[in-house]
């Protein structure tokens, strides 16, 4: 791969400041070579997101021009100069190219005042965050140099106390708030952002390792192709000390990189020394309390897992931005020792599924026995917001709280394998004692992302029947491997030796 590439970027955006901001690698490579990106599910589901809640919030703004021209910047410009000179009092404009100096912004919203403008640029979260005053400043710095004497700053947010409650209304999703103190001390830095930007364009690819910054306030979708190119971290890093912060940053800047160098009297959690010293001896650490613990469950036991679906705009009756609605359920039933049972559940209509699927929770979970769960804060607040959606079925839908089992603190306090790199997660747990049943070895549907990118596929009105059946197939067949795997986890430890992998 060359570094120094012969075709120079023309002009800069303000998504590329912005890239430049986070990573001056990753402009370089976003700019160079990109097809070395990988978008994952989730950048995907917040792009979507965040183009679906801009779209409504120029109707909540209330009226104006849109300008378009998305595949033409050259006439966006033009159009957009010719309006704002013809702008009065009250006048609006939505998605106004703006330039300066060779950096090109689109306005989300400018409104004309009689003293100036508002410029008001459309997040799709529910609190400011410090990316976007960044963002916000460098629209506003363009917008100020092209000649627009801008009175205030606003930053457009998700109201999430909003309830959609009538079809087709949305007033009061949409909050506004002023930022201009914030946002003034950043304006002066805005031209030392574009040089940089322009010289990061020009120049060799950047020498910068990866590190927390491939995460905040974005995944870069180039992680890993530069994790590829570095040499392999340890085997046993010390960033794998779950939730290490102050702890982890301290040894890093002592200059530990493996966790097996560390000495144990440095490390005051008790569940960091152990996972040290399963580092240092490779073998697994495994607690016979719980054997005891899991064996003293009566029968029947259910194992239960949840999938979900949140919208940035809510699509159902009684929901709230972003709240996470169940759309399916699996539930193996284990009414004696290697007696199992299997119910589920996976609504694709792209209707409300709060009812039909508290109905399937009520009577897969019956009326008796634990209800074993990964993670149980998770189920618990589902099933909360299921009782206040259906207040006639509140009181047998709380019931199924008290009899929740987590499974997750029981293994993260008794078990731990070398091979889980400080995580605790069922994905990582489950090679270690269940092999054959590793998520890796799924086809179509593999995390709780894939699984709602794969509904919203789905429930869209153009997906073809033959796609949506295979859909179907790959969600009921991944939420059915959450609730075995809980199921075998338990049968394999409650053995008198459990065999672990490698």
């Amino acid at each position: 791969m060359t570094d120094n590439p012969k075709v120079r970027p023309r002009g800069l955006s303000k998504s590329k400041i912005l890239q430049a901001r986070q990573c001056p690698k990753r402009l370089w490579l976003q700019a160079h070579r990109p097809e070395l990106g990988e978008e994952g599910a989730e950048q995907r589901q917040r792009l979507e997101g965040g183009t679906q809640f801009g779209e409504l919030a120029r109707a909540l703004l209330g009226s104006g021009r849109l300008i378009e021209h998305f595949g033409d910047l050259s006439q966006a410009l033009v159009e957009s100069r010719t309006l704002i000179d013809e702008c009065r009092p009250g006048d609006q404009l939505f998605e106004a190219a703006l330039s300066h100096d060779g950096v090109l912004v689109r306005a989300d919203a400018l409104e004309r005042t009689v003293s100036g403008w508002v410029l008001t640029e459309v997040k799709s979260s529910t609190e400011v965050k410090p990316h976007h005053l960044e963002d916000v400043a460098v629209q506003a710095w363009v917008t100020q140099q092209a000649g627009l004497e801008v009175r205030e700053i606003r930053i457009g947010l998700v109201d999430n106390q909003f309830v959609y409650r009538k079809l087709g209304d949305y007033e009061g999703l949409l909050k506004s708030e002023a930022v201009d103190a914030a946002v003034q001390p950043l304006l002066a830095k805005v031209d030392g952002w574009v040089a940089a930007a322009r010289k990061t364009l020009a120049g060799h690819i950047p020498e910068i390792a990866t590190g927390p910054h491939c995460s905040t306030p974005f995944e870069c979708p180039f992680y890993g192709h530069c994790c590829a190119e570095e040499p392999p971290p340890p085997e046993f890093p010390v960033e794998s000390l779950p939730h290490g912060g102050r702890t982890v940053a301290k040894l890093l800047a002592e200059g530990f990189r493996d966790l097996r160098e560390v000495p144990l009297e440095r490390l005051s959690s008790a569940r960091h020394r152990r996972i040290a010293e399963v580092a240092r001896s490779g073998q697994p650490f495994l607690d016979p309390a719980i054997r005891r613990e899991l064996g003293a469950l009566p029968y029947p036991r259910r194992y239960l897992d949840f999938e979900t679906i949140g919208f940035a705009v809510p699509r159902w009756i009684g929901t709230r931005p972003y709240q996470q609605v169940p759309f399916q359920l699996s539930c193996h039933i284990e009414s004696a020792r290697g007696a199992v049972n299997h119910a589920g559940f996976l609504d694709l209509s792209g209707d409300s599924p709060i009812e039909s699927f508290a109905n399937a929770l009520l009577e897969a979970c019956g009326e008796h026995g634990p209800i074993v769960v990964y993670n149980a804060s998770f189920e618990v607040a589902r099933i909360r917001a299921l009782a206040d959606w259906l207040p006639d079925r509140a009181p047998r839908l709380l019931a199924l709280i008290a009899r929740i089992y987590d499974l997750l603190p029981a293994i993260r306090n008794h078990y731990y394998h070398p091979a889980m790199q400080g995580s605790f997660s069922i994905k990582a747990v489950l090679p270690t004692l269940v092999p054959e049943l590793d998520y890796a070895k799924l086809q179509g549907v593999r995390d709780g992302g894939e699984a709602q990118e794969a509904y919203l596929e789905a429930i869209a009105p153009q997906t073809l029947p033959e796609r949506r059946t295979e859909l179907r197939n790959a969600l009921l067949t991944y939420c059915a491997r959450d609730t075995e795997a809980m199921l075998r986890l338990s049968d394999v430890l409650q053995s008198p030796v459990p065999e672990t992998g490698q």
